[in-house]
């Protein structure tokens, strides 16, 4: 159990509502407590230790009911789940050590992205495979402690809808915007009718999140493959979207708490809305293909974590027990579908057409930027490496629709725990800068990353080593790369608003376009 001595600024907050008469809960989550007392990160978040072996999952045990989106809730269903957290947040005052309590619930998330100051974290869940199967355990989790706290077993979380192509589902859903609810976070950096850019979630930002081809490149790799590899799902509208509710990254006391850091991402409920349209996203992306197929892999079906449930058990879960939703009790009232491209061809030039006779045996990796630690920062970067006649052939097939796959590597991707890092990734046309549009084909996707830590603190955090990034390379991209005599791949590091930053700092290695295998 967590001891007194290891509460945070926040948590002594929140002890002192015990001792100050009429002095109501709400407050302690309202603009100017917590704009005054800054979300530390965590010193020690731990999960509290169970008194026994974990109790084994049993999926169906409730009826599946739909998840809605916030923007669509009943007044009584806004009801149910304003009270819901408000009780949640309740126990964290007058029972600080329960488990189901609003901040260590917060902890959870924490515990598996890096952990707290005192260096101790639990299995890392971002950039791998793990990251859709974990966040759909805590969301379930932390779904029923909210429907029997509510004493509402109808109440599901509902989800923020920023993926339907709309201005009025593209911005903070106005529930969670209204500082005496319980929904209500004082540390975001934006409030409705703030729009999220397109880059972020616009047409074709979700067309290459659905239309990914395998679950690696949608969902993530195995973390025994190079450490792991996030999927387009998590680098392009996880990301994005979390550094853009949380504050300015680059701004002391805050610097990006609480979305826009892990460790306290949790913190706002925004996050489980958030989350919850992540997790639609799965369901969405096999809907679109009979061939976009969750893995096999006994390693990846097998695997299991351990959550406290609504009765306080100590559970253990399984992938299996949550690849339907179903079993949990929920699915989606819709899903989403691939937007409407708006794409149009842009060019730096044209060479004519590529010969069509070459055969695919010859094809070896273009390398654009040899393997070599570089770095970047401020302004965009291109490398480019001569486009052979082999290679032109089989873009000119896949263009067609019958040619092999194409894939764009980005190795040694290494990002300090405490940065959050946002870089468009174009192929051929590097005069691309913070303000050019991603709706175009050119626009393969980004490299990101939420900061584990706060800028400033001390803790370095659990990290992961170089990572590889992986791009697909589309028809409509084949088509152009076909006219031209080289491949140019420029990065462009942009802020959380997509405009072009004050400070980033990341460093890459080898650039390399091959033919998927």
């Amino acid at each position: 159990m967590k001891s007194q001595s290891k509460l945070s600024r926040r948590e002594a907050l929140m002890n002192l509502a015990k001792l100050s008469a009429g002095f109501s809960l709400l407050s302690l989550f309202g603009a100017t407590a917590l704009a005054q007392n800054p979300a530390d990160y965590p010193v020690d978040c731990t999960p509290p230790k169970p008194s026994g072996p974990a109790t084994p999952f049993v999926p169906g045990k409730i009826a599946a009911l739909p998840r809605k989106s916030a923007f669509a809730l009943s007044t009584q269903e806004i009801a149910s789940l304003t009270l819901g957290f408000q009780k949640l947040r309740d126990l964290t005052v007058s029972q600080p050590n329960n488990p189901l309590g609003w901040l260590l619930q917060s902890y959870v998330h924490c515990w598996y992205c890096g952990g707290g100051t005192d260096g101790k974290a639990g299995e890392e869940i971002h950039s791998s495979w793990w990251f859709l199967p974990w966040h759909r355990c805590y969301l379930y989790f932390l779904e029923r402690t909210l429907s029997k706290l509510a004493n509402d077993p109808n109440l599901r979380l509902p989800y923020w809808d920023w993926s339907t192509q709309s201005n009025l589902t593209q911005t903070l859903p106005g529930i969670y915007n209204n500082n005496t609810s319980s929904l209500y976070d004082a540390l975001r950096g934006v409030t409705t009718g703030d729009i999220i850019p397109s880059e972020f979630v616009g047409p074709q930002a979700m067309s290459i999140v659905l239309n990914a081809s395998n679950f690696s490149l949608f969902g993530g790799v195995d973390t025994t493959i190079n450490g792991g590899q996030a999927g387009q799902l998590e680098r392009i509208p996880h990301n994005n979207v979390h550094n853009w509710t949380g504050t300015d990254g680059d701004t002391p006391p805050t610097y990006g708490s609480d979305m826009g850091v892990l460790a306290t991402a949790a913190r706002d409920p925004v996050f489980f809305c958030h989350h919850a349209n992540v997790d639609r996203m799965w369901p969405s992306w096999q809907a679109v293909s009979t061939t976009h197929t969750n893995p096999t892999d006994s390693s990846w079906l097998n695997h299991s974590w351990t959550f406290y449930d609504e009765n306080g058990v100590w559970t253990s879960i399984k992938v299996s027990d949550v690849i339907d939703s179903k079993n949990l009790g929920y699915f989606y009232d819709n899903l989403a579908t691939v937007p409407a491209s708006k794409n149009k061809i842009m060019t730096a030039n044209t060479t004519g057409n590529a010969s069509t006779t070459t055969a695919a045996a010859a094809l070896t990796p273009l390398i654009a930027a040899p393997k070599e630690a570089r770095t970047l920062k401020n302004d965009p970067a291109t490398h480019e490496v001569a486009l052979p006649q082999v290679h032109k052939t089989s873009l000119q097939a896949l263009s067609s629709g019958t040619g092999q796959q194409y894939l764009l590597t980005i190795d040694g991707v290494l990002i300090a725990p405490y940065s959050s890092v946002s870089a468009k990734v174009y192929v051929n046309y590097p005069k691309a800068n913070a303000a050019t549009t991603t709706e175009i084909p050119n626009f393969v996707g980004f490299i990101s990353s939420v900061a584990k830590v706060r800028k400033g603190s001390s803790h370095t955090g659990h990290n992961h080593g170089p990572q590889r990034q992986v791009f697909e390379i589309g028809a409509d991209l084949a088509a152009i790369l076909v006219k031209e005599n080289a491949v140019k791949v420029t990065i462009v590091p942009i802020n959380n608003r997509s405009k072009k930053p004050k400070t980033m700092e990341f460093s890459y290695g080898e650039i390399s376009l091959q033919p998927l295998k």
